[in-house]
């Protein structure tokens, strides 16, 4: 199962949750950094809906869930729950806590529920869980986040120990009562397309030692390319391998047209070992 997700122990408001951030120690360290970088942007309850899907793009399972983070008021304990509610009526809850002296790592903060799992936190809300070195005959799942104010979405992969693609899903949340851009309902893939014309904006980059590059200028357009590509509900777009192994570098990215001025893009890099290399997020609007 994907990792991330969460509901609230000991609710606060975010206010309150932002003001514990502070009192935490300055960032001096990497990865003190990678740590406030995540719980300054997803501290809350978010509301939403997993769906799950077949590698040839057909439906597996959807289903509503609720994802919240709370946090002592130093910012250094973090409970993290998971609550899913089925159409049948089943619902699953699961709950895990994090520390920042345990889990707030060199390479990433630890989940408690994997060994091998790190994530990974931009500055503007943008975040990543996945493995930074893949091991032949293990599952290797990751999991891509885009924010935008009170909405996000992530996007999961899982290949199987054989490398083969399993599954993919896409996990659309929203906090409070967000104004302006809204999820749909839909469900179902959607049929092929791509950003249209030239965008231009800005890249910022994480490395596997939690470094950090200066900001970047960046152009990108729409490519044709051999990977498999996944067209998900609102905007979103996963480009992955069908199969990932030994001596063979590839990376999964996931675009996301917020709208015709905007769009997200992110990306986990993986060298022919099996790697992390960068973790990358770009941000865009149209070129003029």
């Amino acid at each position: 199962a994907l990792l991330l997700g969460v509901v609230l122990v000991e609710p606060v408001s975010r206010q309150a949750t932002a003001t514990a951030l502070v009192q935490i120690v300055s960032a001096e360290t990497p990865s003190d950094r990678n740590w406030q970088a995540f719980w300054r942007h997803h501290l809350g309850d978010w509301r939403g809906r997993w769906t799950r899907y077949f590698p040839t793009g057909e439906l597996k399972e959807t289903f509503t869930s609720t994802r919240s983070f709370s946090a002592n008021v130093a910012g250094t304990e973090v409970v993290q729950t998971n609550q899913y509610l089925y159409a049948d009526g089943r619902s699953i809850r699961k709950e895990w806590r994090y520390n920042i002296e345990e889990h707030s790592q060199a390479d990433g903060f630890a989940h408690p529920a994997s060994a091998s799992m790190r994530g990974f936190a931009f500055d503007n809300g943008s975040a990543a869980w996945l493995i930074p070195n893949l091991q032949s005959n293990h599952f290797a799942p990751f999991e891509l986040f885009l924010k935008r104010g009170e909405i996000r979405h992530s996007v999961g992969v899982l290949y199987g120990k054989n490398g083969e693609l399993l599954r993919t899903a896409s996990i659309r949340e929203e906090r409070g009562n967000p104004s302006g851009k809204n999820w749909s309902d839909s469900v179902i893939q959607v049929e092929p397309w791509n950003p249209v014309g030239r965008w231009t904006g800005k890249k910022r980059q994480i490395q596997p030692d939690l470094s950090r590059g200066p900001l970047q200028h960046a152009d990108w357009q729409w490519m044709e390319n051999d990977q498999s590509n996944h067209f998900f509900p609102d905007g979103i777009i996963l480009l992955c391998p069908d199969r990932i192994g030994p001596g063979q570098a590839f990376s999964i990215r996931v675009i996301w047209q917020v709208d015709e001025r905007e769009l997200q893009m992110l990306t986990a890099n993986y060298d022919s070992k099996a790697q992390l290399t960068a973790l990358t997020h770009q941000a865009f609007t149209p070129e003029r």
